[in-house]
């Protein structure tokens, strides 16, 4: 893999590394979480918080908005919304082929998604460490809560890439669809399919760390398999367009 076309800012890229708009979008997150924090930060000694029946908040709040904000980013980052020509949302005047599209997706895509996806979290962690020490949550349960995180980062890093494959990155129509499947799964889930919502999850290692185990296991099954589906769904739209160009022959 070129490393070069990791930090290639021109069209060619959805998401390059260390790209002004990415970075921007990321510390704005960071600002907002940071304010939640500020905001939310226990003014008792954490030796009341240890003995505490009822643990504070923070931790599922801060994970939470952590988990939004990162899972919009690489939705954005997958469907290459963060490198659109202009300030005006919607149109590019040419829909050129990205290096995600031309290159085989095991070899450059998959690998970028997971180095991206962890990369855009590294400004998050103070704010995690601070959140999770200050509210006596166990290390195993923050772990999890990690799961959970990278895990819904990558569905919708995938979802928004399968939409780019489907739709390209000038369509209307698949901005909103990409964006219906975040809030689909991210917030509605929540009522009629509570066991795959990463928010009750993150609530449930808050409040009941030691009996969220069972919980954590039937969602990491589920969208593991999902965020597989979406891999081989990937690869086989990023083969038959390497196919239809002559690609693979090339190589």
């Amino acid at each position: 893999m070129n490393w070069y076309y990791l930090t290639d800012e021109s069209e060619k890229s959805l998401a390059p590394f260390f790209s002004k708009r990415i970075l921007e979008a990321v510390m704005a997150g960071v600002a907002i979480v940071s304010a939640i924090l500020t905001i939310l930060w226990p003014r008792r000694p954490f030796s009341e918080i240890i003995t505490a029946e009822n643990e504070p908040i923070i931790f599922f709040v801060v994970f939470s908005a952590t988990l939004i904000v990162n899972s919009y980013i690489n939705l954005c980052c997958g469907g290459g919304d963060m490198i659109r020509k202009g300030y005006h949302i919607i149109n590019y005047q040419a829909d050129k082929p990205t290096y995600e599209k031309e290159i085989r997706f095991y070899r450059y895509g998959l690998v970028q998604f997971v180095l991206h996806t962890i990369l855009l979290y590294m400004p998050f962690l103070p704010l995690l460490a601070m959140a999770a020490f200050n509210t006596a949550v166990p290390g195993v349960a923050i772990f999890m809560a990690a799961c959970v995180l990278f895990t819904s980062s990558m569905f919708c890093r995938l979802t928004g890439f399968l939409i780019y494959l489907w739709r390209g990155r000038s369509s209307t129509f698949g901005y909103f669809i990409a964006r219906f499947l975040m809030i689909l799964f991210v917030f509605v889930t929540i009522l009629p399919a509570p066991v795959i919502n990463p928010l009750r999850i993150l609530y449930l290692l808050n409040h009941h760390p030691i009996d969220s185990g069972h919980a954590f296991a039937i969602y990491m099954a589920f969208v593991s398999s999902v965020i597989i589906v979406l891999i081989l769904w990937n690869n086989a739209l990023v083969r038959r367009y390497r196919n239809k160009e002559g690609l693979e022959v090339q190589e």
